[in-house]
Parts: structure tokens; C-alpha cells; sequence
């Protein structure tokens, strides 16, 4: 097997084997206090993955998990409805999880971030607002921001 090589050149969007160097990517706004970087996106799984950024107290819009994903905290601390995740928790989020809290608390917080598809950003009555997705992030990447997923 063999690995995409690691330059400055990276590309998320590549087939097969890959190797991304987080050091070497810039970082993209998603949202006042939010960055990310998107390590990988396949438009035939629909899997995305993110390494994410959040200064403190920014919290993510409502939103609910149509399909599962993963974390991984790397620094400062995650908050949300089933407590607090540090660093070096690993965290799974089931289908059908609603967040009203997720939040960074106290400090910088950073984490590894992979979705498996979809996550509806829904409004306090549950009417969806938007999709958050392989591609919104593409675009995102692309410097097009769909929408913004931090709450205002």
C-alpha cells in the first residue's frame, strides 16, 4: 500500500491511502471562535474528518446527529450534556444525539473530529435549519461558508 505523500500541497479530497499533517495545514474560520482544518472528505462514504479549534465559552448551534461520529479531545476541555470530555478522551456520539451545549470551556479546546455522514443543525422547536455534511465542510474548506454553525 502507499501513502499519499505529505507536502504543502493538502489534499482532503484524495482516494485511497493518505497521510495529513495537521502542522502543515492552515487553519479555515467556521464561525466566530471556530476553526478547523478538514483532514479528509469522501464523497462516496460521506465520512468527513475534522481537526477542530474552539476558543472558550464558543458554543455550537443546536444540532442533531443523523448519523454517528467520533472525537477525540487533544486539549482544553469539551462541554456538553453528558459533562466534560479533557484531553485524551475519545467520545462517541449515537444517531438521533441532540447537543444544546457543546461548548469549549475555560481554555483553547481542540479535538479530532469524525463524522460519518450528516448532522442537522435544527432550531429550539426541531425544524431543521441546515445540513452539515462532507460537502458543507468542502465548501467551507473552499473558503465558501454555507452557513455558520456557531449559536449568536
Amino acid at each position: 500500500m502507499t501513502y499519499g505523500a505529505i507536502n504543502d500541497k493538502h489534499d482532503p479530497v484524495v482516494r485511497g491511502a493518505m497521510l495529513a499533517d495537521t502542522n502543515r495545514i492552515d487553519w479555515v474560520t467556521l464561525g466566530e471562535g471556530v476553526k478547523f482544518k478538514l483532514l479528509r472528505y469522501c464523497d462516496v462514504t460521506g465520512d468527513w474528518v475534522l481537526y477542530v479549534q474552539l476558543q472558550p465559552g464558543v458554543k455550537f448551534a443546536r444540532h442533531k446527529h443523523i448519523t454517528p461520529a467520533e472525537f477525540f479531545i487533544t486539549k482544553g476541555v469539551l462541554k456538553f450534556e453528558r459533562g466534560e470530555a479533557g484531553a485524551g478522551v475519545y467520545g462517541y456520539e449515537q444517531i438521533g444525539e441532540i447537543h444544546e451545549e457543546a461548548a469549549g470551556e475555560g481554555e483553547v479546546t481542540e479535538f479530532l473530529y469524525i463524522g460519518h455522514g450528516p448532522v442537522s443543525y435544527i432550531d429550539k422547536d426541531d425544524n431543521l435549519q441546515f445540513i452539515g455534511d462532507g460537502e458543507f465542510f468542502k465548501q467551507a474548506w473552499e473558503g465558501n461558508l454555507p452557513q455558520n454553525i456557531v449559536e449568536s
